[in-house]
């Protein structure tokens, strides 16, 4: 009777613990609200139309580098502009490809050259054709990483 007094409160507090947020393993948690203010301030004479946080944890050895895709629909003859802001406190260096379609079947453009190793702050896009295209966001060499990329369009005046 004595055990079940001790194992039952013990239980209790180590599911209480386990479920909320204060037990992580992040280095210091993702915030994405004062990542969207920079971006905010980024956006110049550009409206934005949509966030999308994004946190990764490092690749395992022999795994393929992780990445999170979201599918946003592009109208033909709107100027639309693509960045990626990373919070401070992860090593990883965000990188945001744009697609022809879900299926990932042809790179349009990406803030990141594997070629020369370099990286751009920004895409600017003028979509051709209205239809559904497909945004992905990874971490360069699979690295832990938390970041919010930012799609906009121009305003027209």
């Amino acid at each position: 009777m004595k055990t079940k007094l001790i194992i039952y409160p013990v239980l209790l507090l180590t599911i209480i613990f386990t479920c909320s947020g204060f037990y992580s393993f992040k280095k210091g948690g993702c915030d994405n609200s004062t990542l969207i203010k920079e971006a905010v301030d980024q956006l110049k004479k550009f409206t934005l139309i949509q966030d999308f946080p994004f946190y990764l944890k490092k690749r395992k050895k022999d795994h393929d580098i992780e990445y999170k895709k979201q599918i946003i629909t592009l109208n033909r003859g709107v100027r639309y502009k693509f960045f990626t802001v990373r919070s401070s406190e992860y090593d990883g260096l965000p990188i945001l490809s744009i697609y022809n379609n879900e299926k990932q079947e042809f790179l349009l453009g990406t803030t990141y050259n594997a070629t020369f190793k370099r990286f751009y702050s920004e895409l600017e896009f003028e979509c051709k054709t209205t239809g559904n295209y497909c945004l992905s966001f990874s971490f360069q060499d699979g690295m832990e990483g938390c970041a919010v990329g930012i799609f906009s369009s121009l305003i027209k005046e």
